[in-house]
């Protein structure tokens, strides 16, 4: 057997390489890792991959990217092998990169203020004036402390010859550093030895004084301001990094829809009022920040946060107009600049880069266009580069002629020779081509550059654009110190920090709480259609005939009722045209194309935690996760033993769920909107439930009542009280008017009037609201109706007491639904349904996980 070692990695000829020196020596700073996975052997270095593969699932670490087909949310894929830089090499880059760092803020600042740059023609006026970047509102906007660019991102590839040159630079909200975060956290824990007890630099300080750095912009100074990282959200390329770094910094997360500005001061709006913001970190475009001043159609941003800027009452990071230092064009003019602005060559220097604009640089672009790579000289760097000789002829031809229609409109760069570095691929080692992006922060104490970054890798250098989710995988970037390394930075508080005890609640965004409210009505609602048809696929197993069993069409029915299958099922003569049932059910389960089946409904609860995820614990996102990853994954056969064991699994992720809610959430308005959402959906499928098996009469009840309490998972509490007599009066106790028993109507609405009791009234007028007298009208129904008179037809074929208690409760739940969200959501959003048909025929008016 061939022995496992980096001796073995063959880098390619015509580039530098970061393991491997030109005469094919190791570089020194490879040498412990190289020494280590010797140890690992093929085995070990396969279970180390494999782990980090299930620690990315386990943690839902996706990233949304754009192709032909659209939007696709998509797993991150990180290399079990990290980039090691030395700490000579990586001291030379962080002087270069802080160096940038300053001279973008100059630029910027100048840019946005005297325009030196400009009246000198060191910039050509051009480039702001044909900017559609640009907005007048930027201009001469304030900062406070004197920064506009705190947090930055650089590009970087190194070239054959071993020197670093910027691609391009990210000034805006720079995407990538939670990523990064997440490389390192996971790496750890594969070569815990490795990273903790070696020379490797950390990154916990970083960290540390970025968010030190936030809370100090705070205009009032105060001892613990509110911060808040404004997302786009659920629809964000970096929804995911976003929650990720909201958690681990400790900040508020919020979407525009949160915020309001009032008397000046940025506010977020929550279920106890409004609650000051004091510092906003955003990661929204800027033209987006304020619909009121800039992108008037923007629901990303909050009207009249610019006039909160001006007044000094909200710090923004980075300020508002931080895009104009990232526009491409400016790349050929930044040297310059350096030397204008300080008397100094720029010591990390970019691609060369050419801007069509000046008649000398267009007419040598045109005329060396095959060695070069296109792009909009304006645009915020997230298209992909045009390689003009990957082009067909007929669309060279359209490049040129678009080019020389409005040349102003476009840059050019040289395509640069990027390094490679080893990755363990398919058993054996490959040389994959890398890119950086790096991070600096910038306060007013100097710049502090990252030590170390987020690595993009690829077999083929095209695949490496700009954006900071390209290439096919990503790598952990380790910066190998020759000095003794930081190990006790963490973000925790110190234990001698004194703290205000306190119980949070009323601070919940009623745009939280409406994401909420609906995981707990999609969670309850998978686990009520799994459950029903799991008791419906055994029967369909069983080694009876189906017209042996009278409980077989009444769960038919049930499940027509909830839109599992064709209503053309529960119609006896309609029945016999259909396709059977055991061969059609298995597969109506697994269709995702079903609006209201077990597919959609699990996607809108894996939808709707991915949202709040920065509410729920590790623990019970890891479920989710788990949940829909187990209900699709490959059957070799759709047989029904097969889709009952996956209902098997589906209802005890589910119930797992359930429980480390139960057991792990605080019992604050976040977890009562959950709960509410839980109750209400409990209470409607128990109600359908009854509608379609109990309100009509007929033979074989027995077998009946067992089904549902059955699929109600209370056939063990009816056993324990009535032994195996079963009959319609006490069954129908058991799931309606039972006030001890979990799954009955009763309980749900006595735990929905006990919720109410704790979320917060506001300034109304004396008496209920609209939501609570729907509520108690539905409570006192219960508690007034008696089983046996429920039980009781008399001389007709239904249950007539019955259904009209049923009908009572199942029109009365969707007007509590709407009542709720009239009065603690009504400004969240679109109008959605749970059912996914049109709203005014919805099962449950409210919002619609899209």
């Amino acid at each position: 057997m061939t022995k496992f070692s980096l001796d073995e990695y063959r880098p390619a000829v015509d580039r530098y390489d970061e393991c491997k020196a030109g005469d094919g020596t190791m570089r020194p700073s490879w040498e412990t890792f190289a020494k280590h996975i010797e140890t690992l052997g093929i085995n070990g270095m396969s279970e180390r991959t494999s782990t980090i593969d299930q620690l990315l699932s386990e943690h839902g670490t996706t990233f949304m990217f754009e192709d032909a087909e659209g939007s696709q949310n998509r797993p991150w894929n990180l290399s079990a092998v990290p980039l090691i830089i030395d700490s000579s090499a990586w001291a030379k880059l962080e002087s270069g990169l802080a160096q940038r760092t300053r001279l973008l803020e100059a630029v910027l600042k100048d840019l946005l203020g005297r325009q030196r740059l400009i009246k000198e023609r060191i910039i050509p006026a051009e480039i702001l004036a044909a900017n559609p970047m640009f907005q007048r509102a930027y201009h001469n906007l304030p900062s406070l402390g004197g920064i506009r660019l705190h947090i930055t991102a650089t590009d970087i590839a190194r070239a054959s010859d071993g020197s670093w040159w910027v691609v391009s630079d990210r000034t805006r909200a720079p995407s990538g550093l939670g990523y990064l975060l997440e490389n390192r956290i996971i790496t750890s824990r594969v070569f815990p030895h490795l990273v903790r007890q070696g020379s490797t630099r950390r990154l916990a300080k970083f960290f540390e004084s970025l968010r030190n750095h936030l809370r100090s912009l705070a205009p009032e100074m105060r001892d613990n301001p509110r911060v808040a990282l404004l997302t786009r959200g659920e629809d964000s390329y970096r929804g995911f990094e976003d929650a990720y770094l909201a958690r681990y910094l400790g900040l508020t997360l919020v979407q525009g829809t949160d915020l309001a500005i009032r008397g000046g001061q940025l506010n977020l709006k929550t279920l106890g009022g409004l609650l000051p913001i004091e510092v906003l970190w955003r990661h929204v475009s800027d033209r987006k920040c304020d619909p009121l001043e800039l992108g008037e159609t923007s629901r990303e941003g909050v009207s009249g946060l610019l006039r909160s800027v001006r007044g000094g009452h909200v710090a923004v990071a980075n300020a508002i107009g931080s895009v104009m230092a990232q526009t491409p064009a400016l790349m050929p003019f930044l040297a310059g600049a350096n030397e204008f602005l300080f008397s100094e060559k720029l010591t990390l220097p970019s691609v060369a880069t050419y801007w069509c604009g000046g008649a000398t640089e267009l007419n040598f672009v045109l005329a060396n266009l095959e060695t070069l790579s296109v792009r909009n000289a304006f645009g915020e760097n997230s298209a992909p580069p045009i390689i003009a000789s990957e082009l067909s002829i007929e669309a060279r031809k359209e490049l040129v002629a678009a080019i020389k229609r409005k040349p102003f409109n476009y840059v050019a760069q040289e395509k640069l020779l990027h390094s490679t570095t080893p990755v363990w691929k398919d058993n054996h080692w490959q040389p994959w081509h890398v890119a950086l992006r790096c991070f600096q922060l910038q306060t007013n104490r100097g710049v502090e550059v990252l030590p170390g970054a987020m690595a993009r890798l690829s077999p083929t250098e095209n695949q490496l654009g700009r954006s900071g989710t390209s290439g096919q995988l990503t790598q952990d970037v380790w910066v190998a110190s020759d000095q003794p390394v930081d190990n006790e930075t963490t973000l925790l508080p110190s234990p001698d920090a004194t703290i205000v005890l306190k119980r949070s609640g009323d601070e919940l965004p009623s745009r939280v709480a409406e994401h909420l409210f609906w995981l707990g009505r999609y969670a309850e609602r998978g686990e009520s259609i799994a459950r029903l048809l799991r008791s419906t696929l055994i029967r369909l197993a069983s080694e009876n005939e189906l017209d042996a069993l009278p409980e077989v069409p009444r769960l038919i029915a049930a499940l027509a009722a909830i839109g599992q299958i064709e209503p053309d099922y529960a119609i006896a003569p309609l029945e016999v045209a259909m396709p059977k049932l055991e061969d059609i059910l298995p597969a109506s389960v697994l269709d995702v194309s079903q609006p209201r089946g077990l597919q959609s409904t699990i996607r809108s609860v894996v939808h709707n935690a991915s949202i709040v995820r920065d509410r729920l614990s590790i623990d019970a996102y890891r479920i989710i996760q788990h949940a829909e990853a187990d209900l699709n994954a490959p059957l070799a056969e759709r047989t029904i033993g097969r889709l009952i064991e996956r209902m098997n699994g589906l209802i005890g992720d589910l119930l797992a769920f359930a429980g480390v809610i139960s057991e792990s959430f605080t019992r604050t308005h976040a977890w009562q909107f959950l709960e509410i959402g839980r109750r209400i959906e409990r209470a409607y499928q128990t109600a359908e439930l009854l509608s379609a098996t109990l309100v009509p009469v007929g033979e074989g009840e027995r077998a009946i009542c067992e089904a549902v309490l059955e699929t109600s998972d209370s056939l063990m509490t009816y056993r324990s009280r009535y032994l195996n007599l079963v009959q319609v009066a006490p069954t129908l106790d058991l799931l309606v008017t039972d006030e001890s028993n979990p799954r009955s109507i009763r309980y749900q609405l006595d735990e929905i009037a006990r919720v109410f009791e704790q979320l917060p009234n506001g300034k109304r007028v004396v008496g209920l609201g609209v939501d609570e007298k729907i509520a108690f009208d539905m409570l006192h129904h219960l508690r007034m109706a008696d089983p046996n008179v429920l039980s009781n037809s008399g001389d007709s074929d239904r249950r007539v007491q019955l259904n009209r208690l049923l009908e009572h409760i199942l029109d009365g739940l969707p007007e509590l639904s709407n009542a709720i969200a009239a009065r603690y959501l009504i400004h969240t959003g679109t109008t959605q349904s749970l059912t996914g048909v049109s709203p005014t025929v919805s099962l449950l008016h409210s919002k619609e996980a899209k």
